[in-house]
């Protein structure tokens, strides 16, 4: 199969234009003029300079001979308006969905996030509805809400059968955003753990995810809405030592009453302290998924799809040591 992939430098699709490539299908991969594009083009993808902010005609173009799309382009947690964001994310699906109609793409899938879900109670499934209420700032979740309603009608409109895929925080080789902060702090001598660190975390290694998307463009059962937040139990202990391991840092786990930080959590909000690079993600979040087990749902997409990870987090984890050493001896 002949695919378009937006996000390609990014982690989720760069994964996907791995095991794509991989599974022997042609990748034309959307790129902004001057990103870098070394990795793609190694694994043999066709490179389409453009951005999601070209015009409907000019993407449909691009797709010409494309019978799958997969959009995994986005502003993710970034520093730009809300002007910015909608233009990128909720403005670009529209357009690129759009275009996949024009060109005569069959089959798609979008990548959202459980965001949409904003602060849910769990347990979440996708009966669960997205219209809890959202912090003014946090600019991410409103936007991927709002693209899946592009999403879906775009794809009515042009006659795709799409999937839309809602995974939680993700982690893996060529992740500029989650694997870089993990680093950092498993390179302090002593890394505080949020309560027993013994939870259910709802994290997911990128590869298992672009598995499901290669599976979901070519099987009829895919059509719809699905959770992908589980792929094997990992708790925050485990993921701050798996990556210790994987760096060869050797620091003191230290825990830190769950009242603490909770209260500390919610000082920070009201002072406005923000995560570097992740402005928007409000920092009561980030706690409340570490101190709480994962409450999003993904029996969905096991029980209707079938599917089941490729890898363990074992597995992800040292691939992506593997990639944090090598890219570590280039940087030398």
């Amino acid at each position: 199969m002949r695919v378009f992939l937006t996000g390609g430098s990014g982690l989720v699709g760069s994964h996907v234009a791995e095991r794509l490539r991989a599974g022997g299908h042609t990748v034309v991969a959307l790129q902004r003029p001057g990103s870098d594009t070394v990795f793609l083009e190694s694994l043999g993808c066709e490179i389409a300079r453009g951005d999601l902010l070209a015009d409907q005609a000019s993407l449909a173009s691009m797709m010409e001979g494309c019978r799958g799309v997969v959009h995994s382009g986005a502003v993710v947690y970034g520093e730009g308006s809300w002007e910015e964001v909608r233009a990128v994310n909720v403005g670009g699906t529209a357009r690129v969905l759009g275009a996949a109609g024009e060109a005569g793409v069959t089959s798609g899938v979008h990548l959202s996030s459980v965001a949409v879900y904003g602060d849910a109670p769990g347990p979440i499934d996708e009966q669960t509805p997205t219209d809890s209420p959202l912090r003014s700032g946090d600019m991410y979740a409103r936007s991927k809400r709002e693209a899946e309603v592009e999403a879906l009608t775009a794809a009515k409109e042009g006659g795709i059968r799409l999937t839309i895929l809602r995974p939680p925080a993700l982690y893996g080789e060529r992740d500029r955003l989650f694997v870089p902060k993990l680093v950092r702090l498993v390179g302090s001598w002593i890394v505080p753990v949020f309560g027993t660190g013994r939870t259910t975390l709802a994290v997911v290694y990128a590869g298992n995810v672009a598995a499901a998307i290669e599976q979901a463009l070519t099987d009829h059962r895919s059509e719809g809405l699905f959770n992908l937040t589980t792929d094997h139990l990992l708790t925050p202990l485990a993921l701050l030592m798996g990556i210790a391991e994987a760096v060869g840092a050797n620091p003191r786990f230290v825990h830190l009453p769950a009242s603490l930080v909770r209260a500390g959590a919610r000082v920070g909000d009201r002072l406005g302290v923000r995560i570097p690079n992740a402005r928007d993600l409000p920092l009561a979040r980030v706690v409340r998924l570490s101190l709480e087990n994962n409450p999003y749902r993904s029996d969905r997409i096991r029980e209707v799809m079938g599917w089941s990870p490729s890898f363990t987090h074992e597995e992800g984890m040292a691939r992506t040591g593997a990639w944090l050493a090598s890219k570590r001896r280039l940087d030398q």
